[in-house]
């Protein structure tokens, strides 16, 4: 394939102008957004980038917890109060983390169940699908 397959994106109004010379985020997103997608892609297809973004999210935010957690069974709640009160944000990255898991989990089944609702109609899907379970 030789080129863009739409027109390249031309300002029209002086402040298009102006956002466009300085920051070309106009063009980006007129780049991106007029791209030619296949008539099957739905938002069933999002579930695979949702579940990298909670794995990566899971980890960053259970390391930096881990940090500051004390695995002793009488610190241990003392411990987690440090992080809700004295750490800064630590209150965000507990609850990110808790509501990350409960989001993995919810991309997983999602996952998981697009395959016999977007190809009803194929065996060698729905099969293998159902001895998951």
């Amino acid at each position: 394939m030789s080129g863009i397959p739409h027109e390249p994106y031309e300002p029209k109004s002086g402040i298009e102008k102006w956002i466009e010379s300085r920051l070309p985020i106009l063009g980006l997103l007129h780049s991106t957004l007029t791209i030619p997608t296949p008539k099957n892609l739905n938002w069933m297809w999002i579930w695979g980038i949702v579940l990298t973004v909670c794995l990566v999210m899971q980890i960053v935010t259970g390391i930096v917890l881990a940090m500051h957690y004390t695995p002793h069974v009488d610190l241990a709640f003392a411990s987690v109060e440090h992080i809700m009160r004295d750490v800064n944000g630590g209150w965000l990255l507990r609850y990110m983390h808790a509501n990350g898991a409960s989001l993995f989990f919810f991309a997983v089944y999602m996952h998981i169940f697009r395959s016999p609702t977007t190809a009803p109609t194929k065996r060698r899907v729905r099969l293998p699908g159902s001895l998951v379970f």
